[in-house]
C-alpha cells in the first residue's frame, strides 16, 4: 500500500537542526518539506500559507515554546515533537501524541514517528501521572496543554474517552478508560463506575435523584451525571 503524502514543515530556530532533519527525511519519498521557520510567529504565517499536514516543532524557541503554535492552527496538522529534554517529552507528550524525538534526531525513530502518523497506534503511559505534571491533550479540532490538576473528569466514548477540564472545554481522546485509571493519581481520581472517572476536587454538588440513587454535578461538566446505587456508593466512599 502507498504511503501516506505528507506535507511538512520543520520548527526550529536552530538551523543546523533543520538541515540535519531536512536531509533525513529524504529517505522517505512520501514526506515533501514545504518549508521551514525559526520562529512561532513564522510558523503560524507559514502554516496558514502552505496548510502542511505535518509538523516537526521545537519545544524551546525565542518567541515563546512550541505549544504556543498549536491554538494557532486550523485545523491542526499532524504534531512531531523535537526536543533535546527526554524526561519532558515523556512527561508532557505521551497523552495522544504521534510522537516525539529527541535531538540529535535517530534516523530510526524518525521512520517509526513517520509509521504512527498512517497507524497512530496509542502509546502506554510510561510512568503514573503526578499531579503537577502538564500533558498533551490533542483531538481532531484542537490541541492543548494541561495540569492534571485541571481535569475534570474522564467520560468513555466506544474506543475513546472524553477529557474533560475544569474550565469547560473538553478533548476526545482515543486512549480506553483502564489506561486513565491506571495513569492518574488515586488520591484525586476515582472510578465509580466504567465509563466515568471523576476528579473528587471537582465535585461542586450532589443531590438525591430517586431511592439509591444520586446525581453528581462536576466542574466542566455541561450537565449532572446520574449514578446507580453501586457507583453512588463509590462516590460516597471516594468522598469520606
Amino acid at each position: 500500500m502507498k504511503p501516506m503524502e505528507l506535507r511538512a514543515i520543520i520548527v526550529d530556530d536552530e538551523a543546523p537542526c533543520r538541515e540535519l532533519l531536512q536531509e533525513l527525511l529524504t529517505a522517505h519519498s512520501h514526506v515533501q518539506v514545504i518549508g521551514e521557520a525559526n520562529s512561532v510567529t513564522t510558523a503560524a504565517a507559514l502554516c496558514a500559507d502552505l496548510r502542511p499536514n505535518l509538523i516537526f516543532l521545537d519545544v524551546q524557541m525565542p518567541d515563546g515554546d512550541g505549544f504556543s503554535l498549536l491554538p494557532k492552527l486550523d485545523p491542526i496538522p499532524a504534531i512531531i515533537f523535537v526536543t533535546a529534554y527526554a524526561e519532558f517529552a515523556i512527561r508532557a507528550f505521551e497523552v495522544n501524541a504521534i510522537d516525539y524525538l529527541l535531538k540529535p534526531v535517530n534516523p530510526e525513530r524518525l521512520a517509526h514517528a513517520l509509521e504512527r502518523i498512517v497507524h497512530q497506534p496509542q502509546p502506554v503511559f510510561t510512568q503514573p501521572l503526578r499531579e503537577n505534571d502538564q500533558i498533551y491533550l490533542r483531538s481532531k479540532t484542537q490541541a492543548c496543554m494541561a495540569y492534571v490538576t485541571e481535569i475534570s473528569g474522564i467520560e468513555a466514548d466506544q474506543n475513546y474517552s472524553v477529557v474533560r477540564l475544569a474550565n469547560g472545554s473538553s478533548s476526545m481522546i482515543r486512549r480506553g478508560m483502564s489506561d486513565w485509571e491506571s495513569a492518574l493519581p488515586k488520591s484525586q481520581f476515582f472510578r465509580p463506575h466504567r465509563s466515568l472517572i471523576i476528579n473528587r476536587r471537582a465535585i461542586r454538588k450532589i443531590s438525591m435523584s430517586k431511592i439509591n440513587e444520586i446525581e453528581v454535578e462536576i466542574a466542566g461538566f455541561p450537565k449532572a451525571i446520574r449514578l446507580g446505587r453501586r457507583a453512588a456508593a463509590r462516590v460516597r466512599q471516594a468522598l469520606r
